[in-house]
């Protein structure tokens, strides 16, 4: 039942309502990988379509696929390499042209390399950052402008990461290009949180993912994951659910330029 709220100033949405995303369209960049998969069908089941945006012949397109036909909602892929920054815009440009009105952006795409500091080759670093960093301030930016363009609020989910705050070893370049994103949504924060546009991140802890299957597969390793988490275990892409349903919904329209950490506790300890 709806109530009246504490400045008296009409009725409040149900609980129910306040996380329901029935009639909004979220544009998904990553949306077939790991942590995006889990978090884009979670999209779906509450209630929005999906714009994935996507490489050419993306192995795990059919995942999105069908479980998104399967939630009842529709789907619209749109081709792109977001490490191309002009592609991307393009990308986006075609999405509008298309019609498509946005309401959230999920902005998941990400790659880690690992090596030393003095062994990182500039192809190496330029990856790491065109993807995490640059594409995400482009995808944020073409959805953000349009967003202005037609007055109209919206939700941009960035995901950073623990390692966003501590540094870890033999992942400099994934470190500089995490701490980026958590500065880059405060900073897109500040300007748009006055226009209605919710700018917020996830800061993801150790999840087993593709990425992350190198240590997955490491017993030694996992013993050191799990000892150092207070949860005891792995996370899990199937974590991450409910956290991006309420950044992406009503339930956290006063939530701006934060970041929301999902690691078991590890950052805590």
């Amino acid at each position: 039942m709806a109530s009246v709220n504490q400045m008296g100033e009409g009725n409040l949405p149900s609980v129910t309502d306040l996380f329901s995303l029935k009639g909004k369209t979220a544009i998904c960049t990553g949306g077939t990988g790991g942590l995006g998969l889990s978090m884009a069908i979670a999209l779906a089941e509450a209630g929005a379509n999906i714009v994935s945006i996507q490489i050419k012949d993306d192995p795990r397109a059919s995942m999105l696929a069908e479980a998104v036909k399967e939630c009842g909602r529709e789907l619209k892929v749109f081709e792109a390499d977001v490490a191309d920054s002009p592609s991307l815009r393009a990308c986006f440009a075609k999405i509008w042209d298309a019609g498509v009105v946005p309401d959230i952006l999920l902005n998941c795409a990400g790659i880690n390399r690992r090596a030393k500091v003095e062994d990182f080759t500039d192809e190496n670093i330029d990856a790491v950052f065109s993807i995490n960093l640059k594409a995400s301030f482009v995808a944020a930016q073409e959805f953000g402008k349009k967003l202005l363009e037609l007055k109209r609020p919206g939700k941009i989910i960035n995901i950073a990461s623990i390692i966003s705050f501590i540094g870890n070893i033999n992942i400099a370049a994934y470190a500089c290009t995490k701490g980026g994103v958590l500065q880059m949504t405060k900073a897109m924060s500040n300007e748009w949180a006055s226009k209605g546009i919710n700018v917020n991140c996830i800061c993801p802890g150790y999840i087993k993912t593709a990425m992350t299957k190198v240590y997955t597969d490491d017993a030694e390793y996992t013993k050191y994951i799990i000892d150092r988490t207070p949860a005891g275990r792995w996370g899990l892409p199937e974590d991450f659910r409910g956290v991006v349903i309420f950044l992406a919904s009503k339930a956290s329209d006063f939530v701006c330029g934060t970041s929301i950490v999902v690691d078991g506790g590890i950052l805590a300890k």
